[in-house]
């Protein structure tokens, strides 16, 4: 007898693969027990990676658990995962080739949890309070989820999918198209583009006079500069990536509602339009220190005021990489 969830099964395993151009994938989404399934696919897209662009040529096969990437563990022959631990409900399984045991990123398991509340599941690390409310993707067998326990199956295979920013199956957000600029004084712009230009021309200018300052005050203004067009990418370039999804969870905004997402790139552009200006100020003060040097060559305590701007730039580095963007350089 047939029964309807398992027709609702069916339909919607063909629906989540009949895009797919790895047939590795389409295979991997299909099996009857351990399949990979859409909230894997959805929790991917928000990492920048979209499954239907992947094709047989960019998965890796490998012996041993790469550390880098996706890595989906799978069982290379029949074999018997015998129980583990003191659940008594537990018992041994026999599963067969081309099970989908678990799958890692980094090298390490992927646990999530998902509540009745809400269709978006949540990828974190298992603690002692909530554990049980937690599991693994694929077969998600107590005892055998852990690097570990899945390196040690007879005949487990991992193939690899790596996440470089380069490779065309990454971006799956589309692009961003803003309804207006994002302004914040002179400083107006609508594409990310466009924020990248802006941005590489205000810092051109932020270092061209700083050729004799300490190396590390230049490597704060590249470092600030290289965040903020990482995180413009990820929010309207059609790239998200680790910085832009931090930012909108640090925030507690929704990536999803405009509103929410026009208002983190105003605090960006706000952010570094401050950022600038603490580098107006540090020159400024190179320019004075020199001048108190000189008129009081004896006075120890002359002549330190871009030291503590240069604090304070590295300061701002800081805070932005602590997503705390709005009115960083306000001291």
């Amino acid at each position: 007898m047939i029964k309807l969830k398992d027709i609702i099964k069916e339909s919607k395993v063909s629906y989540l693969t009949e895009a797919f151009k790895s047939k590795m994938l389409q295979r991997f989404s299909q099996n009857n027990r351990g399949s990979l399934d859409r909230d894997l696919y959805t929790w991917l897209a928000k990492q920048g990676l979209e499954a239907s662009k992947i094709e047989d040529k960019h998965i890796k096969y490998s012996k041993t658990l790469p550390r880098k990437g996706v890595s989906i563990a799978v069982a290379g022959k029949k074999v018997v995962l015998h129980a583990k631990g003191n659940r008594y409900w537990e018992s041994s399984l026999e599963i067969d080739r081309g099970t989908i045991v678990s799958v890692f990123k980094d090298g390490k398991s992927l646990w999530y949890s998902k509540s009745w509340r809400s269709k978006d599941i949540n990828v974190k690390n298992p603690t002692s309070w909530g554990a049980e409310d937690m599991r693994t993707f694929g077969l998600n067998k107590y005892g055998w989820q852990s690097p570990k326990a899945v390196k040690s199956i007879d005949g487990i295979k991992f193939y690899q999918i790596a996440m470089d920013e380069d490779l065309p199956y990454m971006g799956a957000a589309e692009i961003r198209k803003l309804r207006m600029d994002i302004k914040s004084g002179s400083w107006k712009w609508r594409t990310d583009n466009d924020f990248k230009s802006e941005n590489q021309s205000r810092y051109e200018d932020a270092i061209k006079n700083l050729y004799d300052d300490p190396a590390k005050v230049k490597g704060v203004i590249k470092k600030t500069k290289d965040y903020a067009d990482k995180l413009i990418t990820g929010l309207v370039g059609g790239k998200p990536n680790a910085v832009s999804y931090a930012i909108m969870k640090g925030k507690k905004m929704d990536p999803k509602d405009e509103s929410d997402v026009m208002r983190a790139l105003s605090d960006i552009t706000t952010a570094m339009v401050k950022f600038y200006e603490q580098i107006d100020y540090y020159k400024s003060d190179l320019e004075r220190d020199e001048q108190d040097k000189k008129r009081h060559p004896d006075n120890p305590y002359m002549g330190k005021n871009a030291r503590d701007r240069g604090k304070n730039l590295v300061r701002c580095l800081t805070l932005s990489h602590q997503v705390h963007l709005r009115g960083f350089g306000n001291d």
